[in-house]
């Protein structure tokens, strides 16, 4: 069991949020089994299901629950649902190597109020899939290598716009909730760590590189005015870092 505090923007009162507001809960269920053929390597498998409710919905025709604070936008209404499995096959440190493999597949949903039918939520992924390897060379050098290859978050879809003449601005028109898909994110991640080891404290260098191939990975679609033209927006190029730290 899971729960958290409701968005502190949704009860602000002063910003036509709702103080009463309770916790957002879940319930995780999971069951799973491993399988070690060699010392160092390892295979597991989990199956789950997460339950979600009371979660924080925004109502577009606000209701009175309690007479003394008007019209509510933001109430514990919400419910949703996500369910999967999870592959793993991990190889513990041997031989100066090490890394994982993992797989996801899942499917993410969130009940629409006013339909009473669940929809695609808009944060999920069906399909991550996640390599780690390693390796230990000479001279207290390590390597790291991470792959990721992500399903895209769905969104709703923008149609057209139109023109509103009391405001003198374009509003858009939305397609069906959730109906389209970023496309599949990749990227490539690598870190080298140089160690200096010393009598009593270490010493250490790092050259972190994000995205080494520099994929366009979208985010977001940014639209024009009218919304007749849009373009992608991408995530963080190309992006080397260096570093220092120190342990006693």
């Amino acid at each position: 069991y899971f729960n958290q505090q409701p968005p502190v923007q949704n009860t602000n009162e002063l910003a036509g949020g709702n103080p009463r507001l309770g916790v957002e809960e879940a319930i995780h269920y999971a069951v799973g089994g491993e399988w070690r053929p060699l010392d160092f390597l390892e295979f597991g498998t989990t199956l789950f299901y997460r339950d979600v409710f009371s979660l924080v919905n925004q109502l577009n025709n606000p209701r009175v629950d309690d007479p003394a604070l008007g019209p509510q936008v933001f109430v514990n209404d919400g419910k949703g649902r996500s369910y999967g499995a999870e592959v793993l096959l991990r190889h513990y440190p041997n031989n100066r190597f090490f890394g994982w493999l993992a797989y996801t597949l899942s499917r993410s949903e969130r009940l629409n109020l006013e339909t009473n039918e669940y929809e695609l939520f808009q944060f999920g992924q069906p399909h991550i899939l996640t390599a780690i390897a390693g390796y230990n060379f000479p001279w207290n050098i390590d390597l790291a290598v991470k792959f990721q290859l992500v399903t895209g978050n769905p969104f709703t879809p923008v149609t057209g716009g139109v023109l509103d003449i009391d405001d003198d601005d374009y509003s858009s028109i939305q397609g069906p909730t959730n109906s389209a898909r970023n496309p599949t994110f990749n990227q490539l991640d690598i870190r080298i760590d140089k160690r200096f080891v010393f009598d009593t404290w270490m010493f250490g260098i790092f050259l972190d590189i994000q995205n080494v191939y520099n994929a366009a990975n979208q985010e977001a679609i940014q639209y024009n005015f009218d919304f007749s033209e849009n373009q992608p927006v991408s995530g963080l190029p190309f992006l080397p870092s260096l570093g220092v730290n120190a342990r006693w």
